[in-house]
């Protein structure tokens, strides 16, 4: 680095902004190796780890089926452990070093050794649940030391589904939505408070593990509300032959509380009181689309992911939350419960309502804080 990034660094870690000891990693910001590589050099590094780590992994599936190790649970569970733990010291080799031949390498081994452990508890003689808590145990774990982003949101989104399993299976399948919810609004509008109380030197750590956390809630919220919602279920998740039970109205109530949650944050955030006109029509809009949800599903949980993208400047979650509102719309009013014209009349109904609430915030919200500004700029003036 030259005297100039020298000193950007040094005032940023007196104010707090980047640890004292970054300066381990100066190594490697003035390696030559470091140079920016063309895309399609990486690409085919990357494609060589991903090949690497097939054939080795297909070559020692097919010398531990020679020697019976994959018919027992304990030699599939020793199996995926040790290739869980090859993985992760290959993670922090290519972390250190930036090698993408051993990142991906690394991924591809983590896998399979996640699906070792998973034929090793689900297909063998561990019963349920005891084998989902074991495997929700291991990828919790798994997930919080892997030093990868995207292993780390797709260990996050199957630590997440594990967990709506678990509450399918002891028949509280009504707490998906609100739990859900509830951890996408803590980890997208409260992230900062939260990194607040973690010590400095484990800020960055915490971040990524909370960013991971953020983003898979909000994918699985997004399928649950549809498929475990909606759907009726053939018996499948039965229990002992229980007939599937679910309450829509619980499950809606325990959405919008967690919706009504959300749009105190943002309130909270510009300084809106919650009693105000803008807060009361809020709050209305929120109940509205709550009541409407129970029907039109999805419709409260897309809301809500588009409110939060909106409110923190996330473009890959806006996309997203708008895609699947987009779908969930075309899904209902494609489905041949109810006909066309009913449906239509329903959604028009809902949308002149959302621009009604619009311009009620607009006009007196919006129109009010620029006569205010107006005003003040001009005492200043005279």
């Amino acid at each position: 680095m030259n005297n100039n990034d020298q000193q950007a660094l040094a005032s940023l870690q007196n104010i707090g902004l980047i640890a004292k000891d970054f300066s381990v990693y100066n190594d490697h910001l003035d390696d030559d190796s470091q140079k920016h590589t063309p895309w399609y050099l990486q690409l085919f590094i990357g494609f060589g780890g991903l090949l690497a780590s097939l054939f080795f992994t297909g070559f020692l599936t097919l010398f531990l089926a020679e020697s019976n190790v994959l018919k027992s649970a304990i030699g599939l569970i020793i199996v995926g452990l040790a290739l869980s733990a090859l993985a992760f010291w290959l993670f922090n080799t290519a972390s250190k070093h930036r090698n993408l031949f051993f990142e991906y390498s690394a991924f591809a081994i983590s896998i399979t050794g996640q699906l070792y452990v998973a034929a090793g508890l689900f297909f063998y003689a561990v019963e349920r649940p005891l084998s989902v808590w074991l495997f929700l145990i291991i990828q919790s774990y798994l997930t919080f030391i892997m030093p990868n982003v995207v292993y780390r949101l797709l260990g996050a989104s199957l630590v997440l589904g594990l967990m709506v399993y678990l509450f399918n299976y002891y028949q509280f399948p009504e707490l998906s939505l609100g739990v859900l919810a509830l951890l996408t609004i803590v980890t997208q509008l409260q992230r900062y408070p939260l990194l607040r109380r973690v010590p400095r030197p484990h800020q960055v750590y915490a971040q990524s593990i909370i960013s991971a956390f953020g983003y898979a809630s909000a994918l699985v919220l997004l399928g649950v509300s549809v498929y475990f919602i909606v759907a009726e279920y053939d018996g499948s998740f039965d229990n002992d032959g229980n007939p599937f039970r679910y309450n829509y109205y619980l499950a809606q109530g325990l959405l919008a509380l967690a919706s009504l949650c959300a749009a105190y944050l943002i309130l909270k955030r510009y300084r809106i009181q919650l009693l105000s006109a803008t807060g009361l029509i809020i709050v209305g809009a929120t109940a509205v689309l709550g009541v409407v949800s129970i029907y039109v599903s999805g419709l409260l949980a897309t809301s809500l992911i588009i409110v939060i993208a909106f409110a923190n400047s996330q473009r890959v979650l806006l996309a997203l939350g708008i895609i699947a509102l987009v779908s969930y719309i075309f899904w209902y009013y494609y489905q041949l419960d109810t006909s066309l014209l009913l449906k239509a009349a329903s959604m028009l109904i809902i949308g002149v309502g959302l621009l009604l609430m619009r311009w009620l915030l607009i006009k007196r919200y919006f129109a009010s804080n620029v006569a205010l500004a107006t005003s003040t700029d001009k005492e200043r003036l005279s």
